[in-house]
């Protein structure tokens, strides 16, 4: 008997895992330079929040492209392209979190986190821009009603707005709100879903 072939879904989540695999690396490689630091730095506990919080959106990106892609046997380059542009931009997000070299004794973090925003939430608003529209894109083959759409692009909408006000400002009061309110988000989402194989056929 002849190999098994290998699907388009297959090669797909296959890419995909390659793309989420960097970014899961470079998260880490950053913390763990960061941690090396130890008390030489002044830290401050919404680095690492905001660095939690892109290590779950990868994994719900990843576990979304494996349900997506193990369901098709064919796919537009078209309609592939923002999911390939999604994954880029949460690399990018996901390399942005942490400082890339080494800091200064005395550095703060909250200093750095400040300094940053505008490069981290602004990636963060083009990676929520791209799931916008990956998700029409699926609304658009399922033949979805305009009122779905509306739902469906609400969340995503609040929350890129959110991103665009902290790329504003520097207060932090106004930092906290929307990064607890991300974690909660991601938490009540977590809680509820479940790690199934998708369905085949």
């Amino acid at each position: 008997m002849g190999a098994k072939r290998v699907g388009v879904g297959e090669y797909l989540i296959i890419f995909s895992a390659i793309l989420i695999g960097l970014a899961v690396a470079d998260l880490s490689l950053s913390l763990h330079r960061l941690l090396r630091q130890g008390r030489e730095i002044q830290w401050h506990p919404i680095v690492p929040l905001t660095g939690f919080i892109v290590l779950c959106l990868i994994l719900n990106l990843w576990w979304g492209l494996y349900r997506n892609f193990s369901q098709i046997d064919q796919i537009d380059f078209i309609t592939f392209l923002p999911t390939v542009l999604m994954l880029l931009s949460l690399f990018l997000l996901a390399a942005a979190v942490f400082p890339d070299e080494k800091l200064e004794k005395g550095a703060s973090l909250k200093e750095f986190y400040l300094d940053n925003r505008v490069q981290f939430w602004g990636l963060f608003a083009s990676y929520l821009v791209l799931v916008t529209i990956n998700i029409a894109i699926g609304g658009y083959q399922r033949d979805w009603e305009l009122v779905t759409y509306f739902q469906a692009s609400v969340p995503n909408t609040i929350w890129l707005l959110a991103c665009v006000g902290m790329m504003i400002t520097r207060r932090m009061i106004w930092h906290w709100i929307v990064v607890g309110l991300s974690i909660v988000v991601i938490a009540g989402a977590w809680f509820s879903a479940q790690l199934t194989q998708a369905a085949a056929g």
